[in-house]
């Protein structure tokens, strides 16, 4: 089962890997609350629910047993049965949106074990949440300097630990048993190399002492214990060597957790591949660089002795001993929530700003990504470091001819031209007279240079094209001077020469009904590209200013039969 219930009151959960979780109820205040939370929890655990890991029934549990507190402390009395949708919406309006997750799985796993819930409480599970959820901010990385001082105080404790090894290791060489030669140091260090790890009242029971005050025993299991930490890496250590594989390889936390020796492919003398779990993706691989190869090459033989004697833990990675009077235990995961509290303190590591070092291992993979990706800039902005960037760029990257300049130059004035013409409002004729159109569009009558006859041969329609009349075909900004014009009728949208009067709506028209057909036949990232600007310009600018009747009357006419081309496939 991956749960089960036991009396009094505790909830056993099975979890991933096997690993056994159990935590106690009967404490709660009201127990026909406490069975009914304890029948969710079993519920909501693997393979039913989200409840795999230790961390994550920490989670549900202390949730679970809050709402049994407060709703106790609000006069609540019964189960989940007696609960009421209003009460249960009142205690989800005062938590945060994790908190109204879990209680929402564990009512879900509750009623699916068979409980009986209130119809409303049921319609809201099918609901939306009530909280919202708060976008989460992306992990900050850590200031070069405080990168640098979390490096140097792993290092310092990572070389304390290896020099006190080896003057152990070289006491264990000249000790002797303890029985026969008496409990020296170096005698002491023989003794627990050869039967630890062991609890410290073992050790002193195997010296065979005839009689043991109490002050030397607890001096003798105060060196025990030091030995101890000599001999086995402790959890301090672990945690230490830890931290620093996740600044050299970039894992995340939880997949440096649970590593094995496995899980380490030798893929040469210096390279290596390592395999772990990445909790949102599933099994990744990595190609170690090369320093994190050494660091594990260097853990490896530093908890070599701890390794060959931990039985069930052997092929675990991170194996560490705690070691007490009674009983000494093994354990395989260093991390976590009060070590990452204290080891920066006894580390004496501060932050920027003088406060106590947030260690985190988030921000350590953030870190160490930001710093890869700036690894191949060198900080140089020259090619030669005796020119300055003027310099370079002067003579080396943007050297141009006079012509190129002027070439250049000439395509940046168009360009510049093109956006003021196209921002530009449309020239739409009202009337047929000659004085007023020239005061009304004095821009138009100066740039395209139109006299009188000009402006009535405008006006009478002699200078029409498809969509527009023309004010000057042969000074057309698309061809050169004294050419006509070789633009495609919609270019008159946009183009400076042309002026719109109500006798062009109806070509207008069959232009926005071309449009139209265009668009669905095309991609909209197309259609925008080609035809984009001149739709806007026909649908936003020119057609509103013409009004409803004539727009009407010009529909009718536009009404033709197709010709061949513009038939739509």
């Amino acid at each position: 089962m991956p749960a089960e219930i036991r009396e009094p009151l505790t909830v056993v959960f099975t979890l991933q890997g096997g690993v056994i979780y159990e935590r106690k109820l009967h404490d709660l205040p009201d127990q026909v609350l406490a069975a009914d939370i304890a029948t969710g929890l079993a519920g909501a655990t693997q393979p039913h629910g989200p409840i795999r890991t230790i961390s994550v029934a920490r989670q549900h549990l202390s949730t679970m047993r809050r709402m049994a507190r407060e709703l106790h402390e609000s006069g609540f009395r019964g189960g989940f049965a007696d609960l009421t949708p209003a009460r249960v919406v009142e205690h989800w309006l005062g938590c945060h949106y994790y908190a109204e997750r879990i209680i929402r799985v564990n009512l879900r796993a509750f009623a699916a074990s068979g409980g009986e819930l209130h119809q409303g409480i049921r319609a809201h599970l099918d609901g939306r949440r009530i909280n919202l959820r708060t976008p989460s901010q992306p992990n900050q990385p850590y200031s070069d300097a405080e990168w640098q001082r979390l490096k140097a105080a792993c290092d310092a404790i990572v070389r304390a630990d290896r020099r006190a090894q080896a003057q152990v290791l070289e006491a264990v060489e000249r000790g002797k048993d303890p029985v026969l030669h008496g409990p020296s140091a170096d005698n002491l260090a023989w003794l627990v190399a050869r039967a630890g790890p062991a609890p410290s009242k073992q050790l002193i029971a195997a010296l065979q002492l005839p009689s043991c005050p109490s002050r030397h025993r607890e001096a003798l299991q105060g060196q025990f214990r030091d030995l101890h930490r000599a001999l086995f890496p402790d959890r301090v250590t672990a945690f230490t060597y830890n931290i620093l594989f996740a600044m050299k390889s970039g894992i995340v936390p939880d997949g440096i957790d649970k590593l094995t020796l496995g899980d380490l492919h030798r893929t040469g003398e210096h390279t290596a591949l390592l395999s772990y779990v990445k909790g949102r993706n599933g099994t990744e691989s990595l190609n170690l660089p090369r320093d994190a190869i050494r660091l594990l090459d260097d853990w490896l033989q530093r908890s070599t002795m701890l390794r060959d004697r931990a039985t069930a833990f052997a092929d675990q990675l991170w194996v560490y001993l705690q070691p007490g009077i009674i009983r000494s235990r093994v354990a395989s995961i260093p991390r976590a929530q009060h070590l990452r509290h204290e080891w920066p303190l006894k580390a004496g590591l501060l932050d920027d700003q003088g406060e106590r070092f947030q260690l985190h291992g988030g921000r350590i993979r953030a870190t160490y990504q930001h710093r890869r990706d700036r690894s191949t800039w060198t900080g140089r902005t020259t090619i030669d470091p005796n020119h300055t960037p003027q310099v370079e760029g002067d003579h080396y990257l943007s050297h141009h001819t006079p012509a190129q300049m002027d070439a250049i130059e000439g395509v940046i004035e168009q360009a510049q031209a093109d956006l003021l013409r196209k921002a530009e409002p449309p020239v739409v004729m009202a009337s047929e007279d000659a004085a007023r159109f020239a005061e009304e569009f004095p821009g138009l009558v100066k740039a395209a240079g139109l006299d009188l006859g000009a402006v009535n041969a405008l006006l009478a329609g002699e200078q029409d094209v498809f969509v527009a009349a023309c004010a000057s075909p042969l000074k057309s900004p698309h061809a050169p001077a004294g050419t006509p014009c070789p633009a495609r009728p919609w270019v008159c949208l946009l183009c400076p020469l042309a002026a719109f009067a109500p006798r062009h709506l109806p070509n207008l028209l069959r232009l926005k009904d071309f449009f139209a057909r265009q668009a669905t036949q095309m991609t909209t990232p197309q259609f925008m590209a080609v035809f984009g600007p001149y739709a806007a310009r026909l649908n936003e600018d020119v057609l509103p200013r013409f009004g409803t009747a004539a727009i009407t009357a010009a529909d009718t006419a536009a009404a033709l039969p197709l010709h061949l081309e513009e038939t739509p496939l």
